[in-house]
């Protein structure tokens, strides 16, 4: 589809996992003030109940949980339904996490302190890079999107991204080089 934008991600429930009670009350009254519904957990255990209870369209999670880390959470969310943005929102302000937080599956990481009105337009551009991305994976030749093609040698069948146009990858069941096709 040339011209095609995608219409804006809407965020209407949010999850927050957060065990300050004072930040957690703060989140939850700005963002219901901005006429989201607002489900709050203290733990792990709370933020995997009330995502599978109730499937948000975006999650906050900080770091620090009691019993269990905010990054293990993310990597369980993740595999339950990894079309849901997670984004951190903690103190913790160290290269280190924010690589753990990308390679558990975080679309975004944001420090405390923040701009309440910088937080909901970071959740608002999180929620529509998620949804393009979701969306858009198919085989129209957009940037971010899947290609689909057969190895010569064996047969196997490829998918790759579409940033690999015109690459040479290396089967993975035979081990030939294959050049991944421009156009499919």
């Amino acid at each position: 589809m040339v011209g095609f934008t995608p219409p804006d991600a809407i965020v209407n429930r949010v999850l927050i996992v957060e065990d300050d009670r004072d930040e957690a009350d703060f989140l939850r009254d700005y963002l219901q003030r901005q006429g989201m519904t607002v489900d709050v957990a203290r733990d792990g255990g709370q933020a995997h109940a009330s995502f599978s209870m109730h499937l948000p369209d975006l999650v906050l999670l900080d770091v620090m949980l009691p019993n269990v880390s905010g990054f293990e959470v993310c990597e369980q969310l993740k595999r339950i339904n990894d079309t849901v943005p997670v984004m951190f929102l903690t103190a913790v302000d160290m290269d280190d996490a924010r690589d753990l937080a990308r390679r558990v599956g975080a679309d975004e990481y944001m420090t405390k302190p923040y701009d309440p009105d910088e937080l909901l337009s970071t959740i608002h551009q999180v929620s529509n890079t998620v949804w393009s991305r979701v969306h858009q994976e198919s085989d129209s030749g957009v940037e971010g999107e899947k290609i689909r093609f057969e190895c010569g040698e064996c047969g196997k069948r490829l998918r790759v991204s579409s940033a690999h146009r015109g690459r040479t990858l290396n089967c993975p069941r035979c081990g030939q080089s294959v050049i991944v096709p421009r156009h499919v």
